[in-house]
């Protein structure tokens, strides 16, 4: 539910769903709530109090229909003034309006058992006056119908009883959004020649009997709707039916548009909803790419999905679908994310001091919250751009059970290979393959219990497209990636409403190989595990968290791999094995050997933790994540991770907030195995910590956020040297855990929340980044190390469904080692590079403007949208490497994405 996070006179119609709720049944009168549009709040107006959080009814209370209100027929609203406790309570109530006393009576016992979630001031609990309305409504007999000869047949038989007759309905219609078919519940549906109102029911269905014949305005008016104005023509024994489709004044069907400002309890996360998700230029609409605009990311080359986080490596960041870890994000060469957008609902991205919910990561984390597929009518969306084609599709199968489906598929692939039959100049490039998958049931239990099951994959592989003859390429390279996922969530309430627990057993199989020349790889991981979370609300001011983390996986390591031997052999001559290509110039025996290793690999991990809001104004999150680690064979090993962070309020605009935390991650496969790694390596791991402030400017949308932080890294693997000398010989060590990198830095978030018009940021980093490459050696700088990186997004509606947005990046380049010259090898007959010192010298700076202008459509049952999304609008050139001739006298730029623009169309229903 949203709600303004300012403007007090605002709050009643915020909280006008507050108390919705119908319940009865067919052919018995009954009893339903809903919360009147008026609110008053029991805090002192001290500095303008805002409600930072609305209350939500957990335990709803049905009143029984008074008997003697029954029989005399005797329907309406009792308003009653209700007041709550900082924990959600009901302290008092009383009735300030009734039809009739019995209808009041049986409201307010009813009303004195409800139970609410804390309403919070400021951020903080506080105590709430709300004023409540219990509808009492009495429903005319259920009257099924049958088919005529079964009719008469009932009626004919001994003993049936004669039903009442309903009275006939001479006008009868319907309303719902325009675009999404959506029923507007409780739409006021208005008479106005005749004085008359009335409410449209859950389904958006509404009834008018005994009108006399004439033609009559009819009015329908929702909220969050353009009102509309039809005229009805009664005529006497027929029956009129109106259609009304309502155009909505935030119009995304498929989007969460988030108004009030999610409570927020660290320090670094960002999260983000809503049209931020799908609209950012330079990103085709994948709401998970739009994290790689937000400070703390390094840029990676061309439009690569690797998280850069803080100076660390991708392999040290997590990534999640519902707290459940997934092994890939982004699809092959800048692909999109491998889940389609109609599926997530909410994009958390952790640049630092994630709390430790989060484990088997020394770096940052982005978390994905999917979207509940619960629906009550069919729905569904195609996406078709130049580079894929997306299919989603939704429908209830019961009152209860629910199904959705969406596939994704690229086709470059298809597309260019003509192109390039059709050009006379010769051509030879990488392609990416990719599709993507996903599938979910989700079932409604009892209360606000949900269970889930949900099915999703990836499959990616690179593909050669060329129009040269194939004894000119002669390429022998390839690489792929797939994997898939069966997760089952259990979602369930418990104490009353004060606690909640998400309970979820996996299933997964992923594979990964790549190949060029003699080397090739292919790894095979079996796995699954079980994850549960839960808090427990203990008070106004203490929530504690727990949670078991479990994670099983059996890796096949089956690769040939050109292995040197473990000493010098002198007969070899130089360059290699029986001679080899030039170049090789080391001496040692280098042959082609077939390695296959088996790997138990995985962790058992549980967490405790709180929420503790201590004086008001200080709130801590006190943590820790206990996990054992095991690896290789029997290396088994225990991290302990305690993590600590606050938050203050030094008044109702500015929040003062630190963390502090260890994390710990084990080391890959290929680093720790016998065969490519070493398998005596010690759990790698990292201090993080950070600083900062978040303060509300001028208006209650405007959010500047600044952090310092400071990362350290130790016991990291890094390659080394050395040799192992015992009985069975002399064999490399490979890898030690001496390995240490650091980083630290400003980074600033200037956010602009979404709006019916407008949303945008400004992020910028200024960051240094540290890393060992090799044991015995200094750190040097990290590879993607970034001093400067600036990123502006913004995007503008402008109405009749134009909107357009812009995003502009200017960033630092990149370290490089300068090449000083070449030197000859006479004996390989071949140029080595004469490098200077290591990271010296950086690469050019990269700058490029995004645009995306989308235009839609919005019919009575369907949207069609049409967007066009430029990369690199005025066509820089954005140097992502440097080339040289073979003698490294010459050098030319290798460079970046060209001005791309991509064409797409959207229909949705």
């Amino acid at each position: 539910m949203g709600y303004p996070r300012r403007n007090d006179r605002r709050l009643s119609a915020a909280l006008a769903s507050l108390g919705l709720a119908w319940a009865g049944l067919a052919g018995a009168p009954t009893a339903g709530a809903q919360t009147d549009a008026a609110i008053r709040e029991q805090v002192t107006p001290k500095a303008a109090p805002r409600l930072t959080k609305a209350p939500v009814l957990l335990r709803f209370v049905e009143a029984g229909y008074p008997p003697v209100a029954q029989q005399r027929g005797i329907a309406g609203a009792v308003t009653l003034d209700v007041t709550l406790d900082a924990a959600g309570l009901v302290t008092a109530a009383t009735v300030l309006s009734a039809p009739d006393p019995s209808l009041g009576e049986a409201a307010l016992a009813a009303v004195r058992r409800f139970l609410f979630s804390p309403a919070e001031v400021d951020g903080q609990p506080a105590a709430l006056r709300l004023r409540y309305v219990y509808r009492f409504v009495l429903q005319a007999p259920f009257v099924p119908r049958l088919p005529a000869w079964l009719g008469d047949a009932v009626a004919a038989a001994p003993g049936a009883a004669a039903a009442a007759p309903a009275a006939p309905e001479v006008v009868v219609g319907r309303v719902r959004e325009q675009g999404t078919r959506l029923p507007l519940a409780d739409a006021a549906i208005a008479f106005p020649d005749l004085g008359l109102e009335l409410r449209a029911d859950a389904q958006g269905r509404f009834g008018v009997p005994r009108l006399a014949p004439g033609v009559y305005r009819v009015r329908a008016v929702s909220p969050t709707h353009k009102p509309e104005t039809v005229e009805a023509a009664v005529r006497p024994g027929e029956q009129t039916t109106i259609s009304f489709y309502l155009e909505p004044l935030i119009d995304d069907p498929f989007v969460t548009v988030v108004r009030g400002a999610r409570r927020q309890t660290s320090v670094s996360r960002v999260t983000l909803a809503g049209r931020e998700l799908t609209t950012v230029p330079g990103t085709f609409g994948d709401p998970v790419r739009v994290v790689q605009n937000l400070p703390g990311l390094a840029r990676a080359p061309y439009i690569a999905g690797a998280l850069l986080i803080r100076g660390a490596a991708p392999e040290d960041s997590g990534t999640y679908l519902d707290g459940v870890e997934i092994p890939q994000l982004f699809h092959f060469l800048g692909g999109p994310s491998v889940l389609n957008p109609e599926f997530i609902e909410r994009v958390d991205y952790y640049a630092g001091n994630a709390d430790a919910r989060y484990g088997r990561l020394i770096a940052g984390a982005v978390d994905i919250s999917s979207r509940s597929t619960q629906t009550q009518r069919l729905r569904g969306s195609v996406d078709l751009n130049l580079l894929n084609a997306a299919l989603f599709v939704a429908t209830p199968v019961s009152e209860r059970v629910s199904i959705a489906a969406a596939v994704r598929r690229s086709y470059i692939d298809a597309l260019l290979p003509p192109i390039l039959a059709a050009s006379s100049r010769k051509a030879t490039t990488v392609v990416p393959v990719y599709y993507d998958y996903q599938g979910r049931v989700e079932v409604r239990l009892r209360g606000t219990d949900r269970l889930s099951l949900l099915v999703f994959g990836s499959d990616d592989h690179l593909d050669i497209a060329t129009n040269e003859p194939e004894d000119d390429t002669a390429i022998d390279f390839g690489a792929k990636l797939r994997f898939h996922r069966l997760v089952a969530t259990w979602q369930r309430s418990f104490a009353g409403g004060r606690g909640s627990s998400r309970l979820q057993p996996f299933l997964g199989v992923e594979n990964v190989g790549f190949g060029a020349g003699a080397t090739r790889v292919d790894i095979l991981s079996l796995g699954g595990g079980l994850r549960e979370d839960a808090e427990l609300r203990l008070g106004p001011a203490a929530l504690l968290r727990w949670g078991v983390d479990v994670e099983l996986r059996q890796a096949s390591f089956d690769a040939q791999i050109p292995l040197p031997a473990p000493y010098r052999n002198p007969a070899a001559p130089i360059g290699g094995n029986d001679g080899g290509p030039p170049g090789g110039g080391s001496g040692l025996t280098a042959e082609v050997q077939p390695v296959r290793v088996d790997q138990l690999l995985g962790s058992v991990g549980g967490y405790l933790g709180a929420i503790l809001d201590l004086t008001g104004r200080l709130q801590v999150l006190p943590s820790v994540r206990v996990e054992g680690f095991f690896y290789y064979e029997k290396n088994l090993r225990l991290a302990v991770d305690p993590r600590l962070t606050a938050r203050y309020r030094l008044d109702t605009a500015t929040v003062l907030k630190g963390g502090a935390g260890l994390y710990t991650k084990a080391p890959e496969p290929q680093e720790s195995n016998a065969f490519t790694g070493n398998p005596n390596l010690v759990l790698a791991h990292a201090a993080q910590f950070s600083a900062g402030v978040e303060r509300t400017l001028f208006v209650p949308e405007l959010l500047l956020d600044a952090q310092l932080y400071f990362n350290y890294r130790y016991d990291n693997p890094v390659r080394t040297e050395e040799v192992i000398v015992g009985a069975e010989g002399v064999r490399p060590r490979r890898w030690v855990s001496d390995g240490e990198g650091s980083s630290y830095g400003l980074e600033l978030l200037l956010k602009h929340d979404v709006t019916r018009r407008l949303y945008g940021w400004v992020a910028y980093t200024l960051s240094w980044a540290r890393q060992q490459q090799l044991a015995g050696d200094p750190p040097a700088r990290f590879a993607f190390d970034q001093r400067h990186i600036l990123t502006l997004v913004g995007s503008y509606r402008f109405g009749r469904g134009w909107e357009t947005g812009l995003r502009f990046r200017l960033v630092s380049g990149r370290p490089r080692t300068p090449v000083l010259g070449g030197l000859l090898d006479g004996d390989g007959g071949f140029y080595s590079p004469v490098l200077g010192a290591e990271g010296a010298g950086d690469e050019p700076l990269f700058h490029q403007l995004d645009l995306r202008v989308e235009k839609s459509w919005l019919f009575d049952l369907w949207r069609f949208s049409v967007y066009l999304d430029v990369q690199n609008v005025y066509n820089a050139e954005n140097p992502e490497a440097t080339l040289y001739d073979y003698r490294f006298r010459e050098a030319g730029p290798l460079r970046g994405l060209p001005l791309l623009p991509t064409l797409g169309v959207k229909g949705s229903f």
